[in-house]
């Protein structure tokens, strides 16, 4: 066996994805690293007993050449005995439409044309072909961009969307090598020679004059910068994903996401920090320092409410300890506050206990009868309201308010406007309309997930608890 197909076989063993029956997708564009990487695969998958699928996206950039280069991965594959799926993504309309590079469009589209491919067929993971030199490149792009810790340590080896990059140790020398050795056939890229893009300059021109000018071994020492700083972004990884765990919510709704301020401010701020990057990756929007410092003072405001407008339409809206993260008037740049959407009206008879769906919000109601009152920590938490039973009764009702509208807050001298309530809570007033108001007979028993009525609250000789928890749709 070749070292090459040794090292790949020993780091595809290592990320413990290629699992006996298995399925890898590869991504193979026809040039020397993807086409050395699938045949390094090949010669591997036997021993894995893992399946593989090459796969070629076509950007759409270079007519030209994408024939050819489509026309050798598919010849590749049959050769190798390996299945093999092609498509076309518009990166040129996807950059204008999110004011994007052609590069960031690319990079965007084509891993989601993987990840979409590979759910398809089911697979463990997908397998890129970047080396030690796409690595040093990376490193002193981000460098020259500005970023922190985690830019510094370049690509992960396989991160959390199941991408394998087993070729990181390898220089491209060593690849090209192992083709001329195996006399395997590859194309050229000629967009990689354009020096338009920032990466290619970096590549042909700044790299090679560090190395004349400053330090010979500058791409050695950037990689050993970008494994030191790798290890340790690894334990804080392990550490904000438990705590992203904790504070957000999993998204049942397309495009929304849920974060509890409250569980969020348990971490440190370096992990509350790489939480809010995490959510904004998430839902596909690019997490530059000021927006992650807009999002951590919305979160640090307390109980009050509050909006942000970030790129692209993304909104966060600030409900007590829980902010939302969602595109309400699409992925589009909009400058206007959610009310000038449209003002929202809805209303849901609720029957019984069970799931109720508010489609309009965005979310679920549960609702239960519980047998005995809660112990006294679960009344002081924010996940669900507590009303005493023989105080309603069902059908009940969850509607938007209404002008007029009045209730007791619990704790409170008397009656009251919910408009005044609401803002006295700091809900913004283009927020206000969406806080769902459930009434019985008529008459308003909660504020969900702000206060219930002061003649709903559970007393010693309680007997039935109604509980409604607010949850993703």
């Amino acid at each position: 066996m070749h070292p090459l197909e040794e090292h790949i076989l020993r780091q595809l063993r290592e990320t413990g994805m290629a699992t006996p029956g298995g399925l890898l997708v590869a991504g193979v564009s026809g040039g020397a690293d993807s086409v050395a990487l699938l045949h390094l695969l090949a010669a591997v998958a036997d021993e894995l007993k893992v399946g593989l699928c090459a796969v070629y996206v076509d950007h759409g950039l270079r007519p030209d050449e994408s024939a050819a280069e489509v026309e050798l991965v598919e010849r590749l594959a049959a050769r190798l005995g390996v299945a093999f799926r092609t498509g076309r993504v518009a990166v040129r309309d996807y950059a204008e439409e999110r004011g994007r590079s052609i590069e960031a469009a690319a990079r965007t589209l084509r891993y989601r044309f993987l990840a979409e491919t590979a759910g398809e067929l089911g697979a463990a993971a997908i397998v890129v072909a970047h080396t030690a030199d796409d690595q040093a490149e990376e490193v002193l792009l981000r460098l020259i961009r500005g970023t922190g810790r985690g830019g510094l340590a370049g690509m992960a080896p396989v991160n959390y969307r199941r991408v394998i990059r087993p070729l990181l140790q390898v220089t491209k020398a060593r690849l090209l090598d192992y083709l001329r050795a195996r006399k395997l056939p590859f194309l050229e890229d000629s967009s990689n020679l354009e020096r338009d893009f920032l990466r290619n300059r970096v590549r042909l021109d700044l790299l090679p004059y560090l190395e004349k000018h400053f330090n010979p071994a500058i791409r050695r020492n950037l990689l050993r910068t970008a494994e030191i700083l790798r290890g340790e972004e690894e334990l804080l990884d392990q550490l904000s994903g438990e705590l992203y765990r904790r504070a957000v919510s999993p998204v049942e709704v397309a495009g929304i996401l849920r974060l509890d301020s409250g569980g969020l401010s348990a971490g440190h701020q370096a992990l509350q920090r790489r939480v809010i990057e995490m959510v904004l990756v998430e839902l596909d929007a690019q997490p530059s320092f000021q927006h992650i410092d807009k999002v951590l003072a919305l979160a640090a405001r307390g109980a009050g409410g509050g909006e942000l407008h970030l790129a692209e339409g993304l909104r966060v809206i600030k409900r007590g300890p829980v902010l939302e993260f969602s595109h309400p008037a699409g992925r589009k740049r909009h400058r206007a506050g959610l009310a000038a959407c449209g003002k929202l009206s809805f209303e849901k008879v609720i029957e019984g206990v069970g799931r109720w769906p508010i489609k309009e919000l965005g979310l679920t109601l549960l609702v239960e009868v519980l047998a005995k009152a809660p112990d006294r920590g679960e009344l002081s938490g924010m996940a669900a309201d507590y009303l005493d039973m023989a105080e309603l009764s069902f059908p009940l009702t969850v509607r938007a308010p209404r002008p007029g509208d009045r209730f007791h807050p619990l704790g409170g001298p008397g009656s009251r406007k919910v408009a005044d309530f609401l803002s006295d809570c700091k809900v913004a007033r283009e927020e206000r309309g969406r806080v769902p108001v459930l009434t019985s007979g008529g008459e308003i028993v909660a504020l969900l997930g702000l206060r219930i009525a002061h003649r709903c609250r559970l007393v010693d000789n309680s007997r039935k608890v109604l509980k409604v928890s607010v949850l993703p749709r």
